[in-house]
């Protein structure tokens, strides 16, 4: 493995020693050779994959809004808003408007890679509202920036942030949909953020390159 690889694959390391919470990476795949663990929703693989390494294919996906989001289930979204009315008691012509609100992934993916020691297209953590904090915190000193975000609890940890972070290269946040608190691992107390490849690279490096300027202040002082 390459210097650069093995940079590449601790960004979820160094996410986590910036934030105090856990990151997974998620990687779309147009091929996926490993075998994957058994059915379960995406919000489920993404807590999973915090102990080892997962990997989804349609088949193994049984959550349908997230296989609407992935691009796996095409033209379904009256059948989802009609079931969604009735978990939620949203006028169904309103959940209808939210779930067209919700991005699908735009190109063909056999599957999804997710683990802490891979590279991703993004990266996921349910994390506290602290920890959001200190990476939000991260992200203006970079930029200068404040940030806006939309906030959905419809297909929220597969739609509104792995595919949103990746569609529109952004930081997405999300409060969890029913399905995620329920099934996904998500804590009381927890938000999800999701991070793109790019910001979280640019994070991480300038997170390594203030630990280095810091090494050579403190040499240079004694």
């Amino acid at each position: 493995m390459s210097n650069e690889q093995s940079a590449l694959n601790t960004i979820c390391k160094t996410l986590s020693q910036m934030s105090h919470s856990s990151w997974v990476a998620v990687k779309f795949q147009e091929r996926i050779s490993s075998p994957g663990i058994g059915s379960m929703r995406f919000c489920e693989a993404v807590h999973e994959a915090q102990k080892k390494n997962v990997s989804l294919s349609l088949k193994d996906t049984c959550c349908d809004g997230a296989r609407r989001c992935f691009g796996w289930l095409k033209n379904r979204d009256k059948e989802l808003a009609q079931r969604l009315s009735q978990k939620t008691n949203i006028d169904q012509e309103v959940a209808f408007g939210l779930i067209k609100k919700v991005p699908v992934l735009n190109k063909n993916i056999a599957g999804i890679s997710l683990g802490v020691h891979i590279q991703g297209d993004v990266y996921i953590s349910y994390a506290s509202p602290e920890s959001v904090m200190k990476m939000i915190r991260d992200w203006q000193k970079m930029t200068g920036q404040n940030l806006r975000v939309d906030i959905s609890g419809i297909m929220s940890v597969c739609g509104n942030v792995a595919v949103r972070s990746y569609l529109g290269q952004c930081i997405s946040l999300s409060f969890g949909c029913l399905d995620s608190r329920e099934y996904g691992g998500i804590e009381k107390g927890q938000l999800v953020m999701g991070l793109p490849y790019n910001i979280a690279s640019r994070l991480c490096n300038r997170d390594s390159e203030g630990k280095s300027m810091d090494v050579l202040h403190a040499s240079t002082a004694q």
